[in-house]
């Protein structure tokens, strides 16, 4: 009897190679078909041919610097000045993933993360459950991938007076309107070429102001961003925050801030008085309240102008005008005067119209009778009298309240104070500093937990 040979032909051997080959080939393309939609992230050059493979995230912080921090041609890569406080953190707690310790005794070991600031997820607690018994550590979750740009753009104020420092005579206006186009720009151009991305916005003080005309926009559907791509917003110092008191003029704020209307940011720490020193936004944040943080540290009259800012109120339009913009400046200013003349208490005009023509005579007499004391008498006038105020009560201008209240001593002092707090800046320059919660937590570390908390929540 012959036995068969037991070897596969030739043939054989070519069609199960082929066979394999086949194999290899469908479980490679259904392996790429189960991919994460990474690849989708990445930019197509023909849609924005300024957005390279490396600008798309999955979370992109957009950072709008402060004024004087940056200009229209500084690096995009690299965030400057007080936002580099957020960044920075924030791409060590979302990019280096939580791992095991050498010895697992038990899942429950093994949930600590690197850092204090960075919760597990439910997602990476599961992770752990399965490798407890792993001989090899690994970490517990992917880590996410963090690109953090700065919005370079004029970031400029004074007009022309700075202009003749910095030769540039943009006004504050201007610069403002500059940054949020810069802003509109960037955020545009990565919403389209990563459409899994999604964004973060940050700013500080003019950027603050750009950062949330910005989201304020976003949230109206008011901009070619979609709000479910923002997952938050963080504004340090806004020109242009909510009041939190319900009375914005008071003098002592309430206690706790509070929510004037569905539509505001949220303002975290301690609280304080008055609103932004540029006004506020008409709409809000809309859609996006919730996740709009706002900060304003004590004594920051940028963010906090109240009735007790009376010279700051008066010096903040003036970094508006240009030379061009003077006649029209002071063709708006007669006709605001003559509306709140014209609108005025008729017994405080009857007032104020008394006491003008007492303080005149006076004067007429001293300069009649005793030419000498002329000078003691006027400062009477203008320091011992009521004239001015009752004088201010008719006109009710900034420009003339501040004028009014350094002829009072205690109010002198006070605004002394606020001038030098708005010129110097040192509560502006302090959220790397001041506590804004029972943790400890400054305004800057509390903006690097909460924006992690969100972007683990949203993975």
């Amino acid at each position: 009897m012959r036995v068969l040979d037991q070897r596969p032909s030739k043939r054989t051997r070519s069609t199960r190679l082929a066979e394999k080959v086949t194999l290899a080939a469908i479980v490679a393309a259904l392996a790429s078909a189960a991919l994460p939609a990474v690849a989708l992230a990445q930019p197509n050059p023909s849609d924005s041919p300024s957005v390279s493979p490396e600008d798309c995230g999955d979370v992109n912080i957009l950072a709008v610097p402060g004024t004087w921090e940056t200009n229209e041609s500084a690096d995009r890569r690299v965030v400057p000045g007080m936002l580099a406080q957020i960044t920075g953190p924030l791409e060590k707690a979302l990019t280096t993933p939580p791992t095991f310790p050498s010895a697992l005794s038990s899942p429950a070991t093994s949930l600590a993360p690197t850092t204090s600031s960075v919760p597990v997820s439910t997602a990476a607690a599961s992770t752990a459950t399965r490798t407890a018994s792993s001989s090899t550590p690994r970490p517990t979750a992917a880590s996410v991938k963090v690109v953090s740009e700065q919005v370079p753009y004029i970031a400029q104020v004074g007009g022309p007076i700075a202009g003749v420092v910095t030769g540039n005579p943009i006004t504050l206006k201007e610069s403002k309107a500059n940054g949020l186009a810069a802003l509109e720009s960037r955020a545009s151009q990565l919403a389209k070429a990563c459409p899994l991305s999604k964004f973060v916005v940050l700013g500080y003080s003019q950027g603050a102001a750009v950062a949330g005309d910005f989201l304020s926009k976003v949230g109206n559907r008011q901009s070619a961003i979609d709000p479910s791509r923002v997952l938050a917003g963080a504004l340090l110092s806004d020109p242009s925050r909510s009041p939190s008191t319900p009375d914005p003029e008071a003098d002592v704020p309430v206690a706790k801030p509070t929510k004037l209307t569905s539509v505001a940011e949220t303002m975290i720490g301690p609280n304080v008085t008055g609103q932004g020193v540029l006004g506020t936004r008409d709409n809000g944040m809309g859609v996006l309240a919730e996740r709009v943080t706002s900060f304003c540290a004590p004594n920051d009259s940028i963010c906090s102008l109240s009735g007790t800012s009376k010279a700051v109120a008066a010096i903040v339009p003036l970094l508006n005008l240009t030379p061009e913009d003077l006649p029209d400046y002071a063709l708006n200013k007669g006709l605001e005067l003559v509306r709140n003349v014209a609108s005025a208490n008729p017994a405080d005009i009857q007032k104020a119209a008394a006491s003008v023509i007492t303080q005149m005579t006076r004067l007429t007499v001293a300069a009649s009778v005793s030419p000498a004391t002329l000078p003691m008498e006027l400062a009477q006038v203008v320091f011992a009298s009521t004239m001015l105020d009752d004088v201010a009560r008719v006109v009710n201008m900034p420009e003339f309240d501040a004028l009014v209240s350094l002829t009072h001593p205690e109010e002198l002092a006070q605004q002394v104070t606020q001038v030098a707090a708005y010129l110097l800046l040192d509560a502006h320059r302090s959220y790397a500093n001041y506590p804004v919660d029972a943790a400890g937590d400054t305004a800057t570390q509390w903006v690097v937990k909460w924006v992690t908390s969100k972007v683990q929540a949203s993975a």
